[in-house]
């Protein structure tokens, strides 16, 4: 039997313990390195698992670029005629732009404006997902228990049963539907007191206070909680019968009362409304639920620019780093982490993680240099140009199959950042900020990139 020490203590690990498996993937990492490299290269064709992200890319890594040709003088100067032509037609009139890129070594290939902070949409989800790979490690695990002060004797608890959370973003009602189950095969019949929510792993407002208004009642601005669940949406059924999904309202309560519903459902019933509070110190784990891997779960997040994963490791990692489990311990910690990496930050404003905030600043160069110096740990982890999440509809034609990145939008924003692999150069990276274009920025950023890896 294991039990809960304290209700935020149960799902850290000790920064000892960390360090060790982190040592122990490296190492396994290394090791795994060279024999992948050529499979990722390639189409990578593999089973769908979890979100639609392929297995192989979950499950392999890829190394650093090697070492490619220098580039000349001359021919910088004409890649920036090349790019300056590709995106003359999004920049003319345009509000604000920053555009980068830059060699493995960090070299700058292509400035312009590198240095300006502008809107970069979900682009910036690229920071918290590298921050919390080096925070958490790639084999983290989030868990969800069912907790009680005693195992349940002759099918009844005595007292309340806890459903704590830790924050997993991923966690569905038929998770907890398992976990149900898993407690009515011990026995338990009737619970002699309430069904209690812990969400004390994670501090702050539900939403967001710097994203849009019009942005509220939309499925892609959930709320942010510990005991997330089904993404904190409700499903419902709109015009003609589709599925709509809107975010919760009160998202411990509604997860307290659907908790007692689906444990009735069972036939297990107890005495009192649910409730929300902290499980005490000493509380049994009658069911531990782990999350997916970190790797996978960003994953999906890149590939389908998950805003409620990102807004759910930014807490996570403020928690880790910081000791403060909220929006701000985890701008806090992103912005150690770039420091630490030595990655400029000109003018760098982060007030979420998803990059949902109009109000968000990121320069291209702080985006390009973050590539390079996380370049294995992301690049697998991005979908591949034209034909994966949401480059799906890209319309690359020489970087088809040559490139991997993240597309950012809002309204009057468009961003790309990723790796480009050039047919003479090797793998660089690039990133492509544009705010306020009154022409077409997307077809501009792919103009772009299709001229970037014909060097």
């Amino acid at each position: 039997m294991s039990y809960v020490k304290t209700s935020v203590g149960y799902r850290r690990r000790s920064k000892r313990s960390r360090v060790r498996k982190r040592r122990v993937f490296a190492f396994a990492l290394i090791v795994t390195l060279a024999t992948l490299a050529a499979w990722l290269w390639n189409d990578g064709r593999g089973g769908a698992i979890g979100h639609g992200v392929s297995a192989r890319a979950l499950t392999r890594s890829v190394p650093r670029s090697t070492e490619a040709p220098h580039w000349t003088d001359s021919q910088r100067l004409g890649l920036t005629a090349a790019l300056r032509g590709a995106f003359a037609p999004a920049l003319d009139g345009a509000g604000d732009w920053s555009l980068a890129v830059l060699a493995p070594d960090g070299r700058t290939i292509y400035d312009d404006r590198s240095d300006q902070a502008v809107a970069p949409a979900s682009v910036q989800k690229l920071i918290v997902a590298a921050s919390a790979l080096d925070a958490l490690g790639p084999s983290y695990r989030y868990h969800t228990i069912f907790a009680a002060r005693d195992p349940a004797g002759d099918g009844v608890l005595d007292g309340n049963l806890w459903l704590v959370g830790s924050g997993d973003p991923s966690l569905q009602s038929s998770d907890v539907r398992n976990g149900i189950a898993v407690l009515l095969r011990s026995g338990l019949r009737r619970i002699d007191g309430s069904v209690v929510i812990d969400a004390t792993a994670m501090n702050g407002p539900e939403y967001n206070s710097h994203w849009d208004a019009e942005d509220d009642g939309q499925d892609y601005a959930a709320p942010t909680s510990a005991i997330s669940l089904d993404g904190d949406t409700v499903e419902s059924s709109g015009d003609g019968g589709q599925p709509v999904w809107t975010p919760m309202q009160d998202v411990d309560r509604y997860v307290a009362g659907q908790t007692q519903t689906m444990l009735r459902a069972r036939g297990i019933v107890a005495s009192t409304s649910p409730n929300l509070g902290a499980a005490p110190l000493g509380t049994a784990v009658l069911w531990d639920h782990k999350s997916a891997p970190l790797g996978e779960l960003e994953a999906h997040m890149l590939f389908l620019s998950d805003n409620h994963y990102a807004e759910q490791l930014l807490r996570t990692v403020g928690a880790e780093v910081t000791g403060e489990p909220s929006d701000d311990g985890g701008v806090d910690a992103e912005r150690h982490f770039l420091t630490r990496l030595g990655v400029p930050s000109p003018g760098l404003r982060l007030l979420d993680g998803s990059g949902l905030s109009r109000n968000n600043r990121v320069a291209a160069i702080t985006i390009a240099r973050l590539l390079v110096a996380e370049e294995p740990s992301l690049y697998r982890l991005l979908p591949r140009g034209g034909r994966e999440g949401t480059l799906a509809d890209y319309d690359f034609t020489t970087a088809l199959g040559r490139v991997r990145a993240k597309s950012g939008h809002l309204s009057n924003v468009a961003s790309l950042a990723g790796y480009a692999t050039t047919m003479h150069h090797g793998r660089v990276a690039f990133a492509f900020l544009i705010d306020g274009s009154p022409a077409d920025p997307d077809a501009a950023i792919v103009r772009a990139v299709d001229r970037l890896v014909e060097y």
